[in-house]
C-alpha cells in the first residue's frame, strides 16, 4: 500500500479547514457503516441507528480497505501535531520525520490496530455495545443524531460560582434566587440551542460556614453530545462594617476603640447585634495590649446537619447553639501632651507606684 497516494481529508470526506469536531463526526458516520463488528441481529434490533447501507464516497473499494483507510486518517487528523505536520510538510514529511525548531518529529508509522482508533472515539470495542449496555443501564448515555452521529456523552467539569452573604443572612438563614444563563434546546430539537435564563433556588441555613458548597446536579449548558455539567455555588462571607467571623468557627470578632483613660479606669458601651438587639458591655478590668472579652452565645448559630436538611427548624435559645462574641480593644493614645499634662501624668504614675508599694507592704506585714 502506497501511503503517499492517500488524501486523508478526502478519505474522511471533510474539507482541509475542517475542525477537529467535524473530523470526528465524519469518522463516526463512516465507522458506523464500515465497522467489521456489525452484527445482523443488532441491525434488526437497532434499525434506526444502522439502517443505512454501506455505500460510501470511497466505493467501490473493498469495505476492509475503506475501514483501514478511515482509521488511519482519523489517527492522523485527530491528532493536532500529526495533522499540523501533514498540513505543512505533506505525507512525505509525516512518514519520513521532520526536524522542528523545538525538536525532532520522528517518522509516523500507523499501528494497524483499527479497533483501537474506533474505541478511542466511541469509548467501546463493539459498535453496538454502548446501545445494548445503555438499555441495560450499564453505561453512560449515548447520543445519536444526524448531525453528530453516534457516541457516548461525556460530562463537562462543574461550573463554579461564588455567592457572597451578608452576616445578617448567615445569622438568620435565607433563600437566594440564583439567575443562571445557560444553553437550552430549542423546541423539540436536541441539537439547536439558545441562551436562556434559569432560576435556581438556594436555601441557606442559619450559620452556614464560608466555603460550604451547594451543588445543582446537571443544571449546566445543554448540548447534544454532552451531559450537562453541575453548577456549584461556594458560600463566602461578605465583609461587614462591624463584625468579622473568626475563620473556621462560629465566633464573631468585634474591635472596639478605647481611650487611654478608659483602658485604665474602666468603661461601658452598647453594641448592636446582628439580630437587632442592643448589647450592653461593661469593662472593669484594666485593658492591656492583647486583652479580650468573650461573651458566650452572642456569635453565629452553629450550623448542624439538621439545619442543613431542614431549614425550617427554629433556632433554639440556648447559648450552646451559638458561637461566642470576642471583643478586642484598640487603645487610642493621645497624639500630643503639653508640659503641664506631662507633669501631671508623671505625678499620677508616681502616686500610683507609691500606693502600690504601700499595699504590698501592708500585705507582707499581714503574713
Amino acid at each position: 500500500m502506497n501511503l503517499t497516494e492517500l488524501d486523508y481529508y478526502n478519505i474522511l470526506n471533510v474539507a482541509r479547514n475542517a475542525t477537529k469536531e467535524e473530523i470526528l463526526i465524519s469518522y463516526r458516520k463512516l465507522a458506523a457503516k464500515l465497522c467489521p463488528q456489525r452484527d445482523v441481529r443488532h441491525e434488526r434490533d437497532f434499525g434506526l441507528i444502522t439502517n443505512e447501507d454501506q455505500t460510501t464516497h470511497m466505493s467501490p473499494l473493498p469495505l476492509t480497505r475503506q475501514w483501514e483507510y478511515i482509521n488511519m486518517a482519523c489517527d492522523i487528523l485527530g491528532n493536532d501535531l500529526r495533522r499540523s505536520i501533514y498540513d505543512r510538510f505533506g505525507e512525505s514529511g509525516l512518514l519520513q520525520g521532520i526536524l522542528l525548531p523545538n525538536g525532532y518529529f520522528p517518522p509516523y508509522q500507523y499501528h494497524d490496530d483499527h479497533m483501537r482508533v474506533y474505541c478511542d472515539v466511541f469509548a467501546s470495542y463493539s459498535p453496538y455495545a454502548n446501545v445494548i449496555d445503555s438499555i441495560m443501564g450499564k453505561s453512560p448515555p449515548l447520543y445519536n443524531n444526524q448531525t453528530y452521529g453516534i457516541g457516548v456523552k461525556t460530562k463537562d467539569p462543574p461550573v463554579i460560582k461564588q455567592i457572597d452573604l451578608e452576616l445578617e443572612d448567615v445569622y438568620h438563614g435565607c433563600m437566594k434566587l440564583m439567575h443562571v444563563w445557560r444553553q437550552e434546546f430549542v423546541g423539540c430539537s436536541d441539537v439547536c440551542t439558545e441562551k436562556r435564563k434559569k432560576i435556581l433556588k438556594l436555601q441557606i441555613p442559619p450559620g452556614v460556614r464560608a466555603g460550604t458548597q451547594y451543588c445543582f446536579s446537571e443544571e449546566g449548558d445543554r448540548n447534544a453530545t454532552k451531559i450537562p455539567s453541575d453548577i456549584i455555588f461556594i458560600v463566602q462571607d461578605k465583609p461587614h462594617k462591624i463584625f468579622k467571623r473568626i475563620a473556621e468557627t462560629d465566633d464573631l470578632l468585634y474591635i472596639h476603640e478605647v481611650t487611654l483613660c478608659q483602658a485604665l479606669t474602666g468603661f461601658h458601651f452598647t453594641l448592636n447585634t446582628l439580630d437587632g438587639r442592643q448589647l450592653k458591655v461593661y469593662i472593669t478590668d484594666v485593658v492591656h495590649p492583647g486583652f479580650t472579652k468573650r461573651i458566650n452565645g452572642e456569635g453565629l448559630p452553629r450550623c448542624n446537619k439538621e439545619m442543613v436538611d431542614d431549614s425550617s427548624v427554629p433556632l433554639k435559645s440556648s447559648s450552646e447553639d451559638f458561637g461566642d462574641l470576642v471583643i478586642r480593644f484598640q487603645i487610642v493614645f493621645p497624639q500630643y501632651l503639653s508640659k503641664d499634662m506631662k507633669r501631671l501624668t508623671r505625678k499620677y504614675f508616681a502616686d500610683l507606684s507609691a500606693i502600690e508599694q504601700q499595699e504590698a507592704d501592708k500585705n507582707s506585714g499581714c503574713h
